[in-house]
This record gives C-alpha cells, sequence and structure tokens, in this order.
C-alpha cells in the first residue's frame, strides 16, 4: 500500500491544471464607460434631447396662440349665460377639448373686475377676481409664478398628443406654455400692488360652469387705472 501523502501528491497537480486551465481560458473584458452608460437606460427610454418645448411654444405664442384663445373668449357674463343654456354648443364655439365626449371644456374667457384678495405668500399665488361687482369672487386667477393645469395646452385645437413622441414630451410642452404665460401677463405687474385693483384679464380654464369660482390661466393682464 502507498503512503497517503503520496497519492494525495497527483490530485492535487491535476487540480492545479484545472484551475490555471479555467484562468487562462477565459477572458474578463471591460466595457468602456460609454457602453455602459449606453446600456444603462431602459428598452423604451422617454428621453428626447431634440425636444425643445420652450423653442416650439415660443415659435407658435403670438402667430398661433394668442389668436385663437382671443377668438374663442367670450365676456364673462356672456359664458356664463351660454353654459347655463347648453354646455356643449358654449364648449364648441368658446373652447375645445382633447379628449372624446364626456370630458370637461377648456374654456377662454374675458373678465373686468376688483380683485378682492390676494395671496404672493405661496409659490403658485392666487387673486380672487369680483366680476359683478358684489364684493364676492367670481374668479380665481394664477398669478404664480408657479401656474399649474394644463389648459392653455388642451385648448389650442392645433395642439395633438399623436404629435409628440411620448407622454413626458407632451407635459414638458404644457408647463413651457405655463411659464410663457406667466412670463408675458406679469411681466410688467407688480403682483404684491394687486389687491384692490381693478384689472382686465384674458384667461382660460377648465370646466362646465363658472358658478364654482373656476381657476383661470392668466393669458393677460391689464391693471386699470
Amino acid at each position: 500500500m502507498y503512503p497517503i501523502h503520496t497519492l494525495r501528491l497527483p490530485c492535487l497537480l491535476l487540480a492545479a491544471a484545472t484551475l490555471s486551465l479555467a484562468v487562462t481560458g477565459c477572458r474578463i473584458e471591460r466595457k468602456p464607460a460609454v457602453d455602459l452608460q449606453k446600456t444603462a437606460a431602459p428598452a423604451g427610454s422617454f428621453e428626447n434631447k431634440s425636444f425643445n418645448p420652450k423653442a416650439d411654444v415660443q415659435a407658435m405664442w403670438e402667430a398661433k396662440v394668442l389668436p385663437a384663445i382671443s377668438a374663442m373668449a367670450a365676456d364673462f357674463p356672456e359664458l356664463r349665460r351660454a353654459l347655463q343654456a347648453d354646455v356643449a354648443a358654449a364648449g364648441a364655439r368658446h373652447g375645445h377639448r382633447q379628449q372624446a365626449e364626456g370630458a370637461p371644456w377648456n374654456l377662454a374667457v374675458r373678465m373686468t373686475g376688483r380683485l378682492v384678495e390676494v395671496d404672493t405668500e405661496l409659490s403658485a399665488g392666487v387673486a380672487m377676481m369680483d366680476v359683478d361687482g358684489d364684493g364676492k369672487a367670481d374668479a380665481e386667477l394664477q398669478i404664480g409664478p408657479v401656474i399649474r393645469g394644463t389648459t392653455i395646452r388642451d385648448i389650442l385645437p392645433f395642439i395633438s398628443f399623436t404629435s409628440y413622441a411620448n407622454q413626458i414630451d407632451f407635459a414638458q410642452l404644457a408647463n413651457a406654455f405655463n411659464d410663457k404665460a406667466y412670463e408675458e401677463a406679469f411681466r410688467s405687474v407688480d403682483r404684491t400692488k394687486l389687491q384692490g385693483a381693478n384689472v382686465q384679464v384674458l384667461g382660460v380654464f377648465t370646466g362646465d360652469s363658472v358658478e364654482n369660482v373656476p381657476t383661470i390661466t392668466v393669458i393677460s393682464i391689464k391693471v386699470l387705472p
């Protein structure tokens, strides 16, 4: 019988040879950082670096957006009567909706009245507007600097989701419209001095009625003497 240690030596040599072959037969490939960045994004990524919503809005604002909203707008009392008589007819004449029947209308309105309450402490500031002279608020104006909602985008009949790559681009477009509206409307207006002011407003809102104090996205505002 051979000693145990003499049998163990060939086994150790065989194991070492096998390990050497395994190591030399495998090559670890390191991908460049650029490749790693490319593969890190999931399939169907929504990133669209070619889309510039601010530039798109700037290009259409004067030529298309303002004329479209001005053409649809009705004076506040007239719009109230029209909505009370026939919501669908009033919506078709004074607004637009992107979705199928049953979705709320996006409506354009002109108003003249007094700002009875103004809050500029919030980033999404608001002003309550009395239109009929009874001292009570008939509409809430968004006075920014943060403007919420998608009404400007959604009231425009020439804007369609199908024209954009994905929902993220479409949402960014709505934000760009809001930013542009605030920039244009309040560029020369001191928001801190609006309390008690008489103003003329062109704006848009989403809804089927003006009875419950609609929230107006301001397109233009003029402080009266």
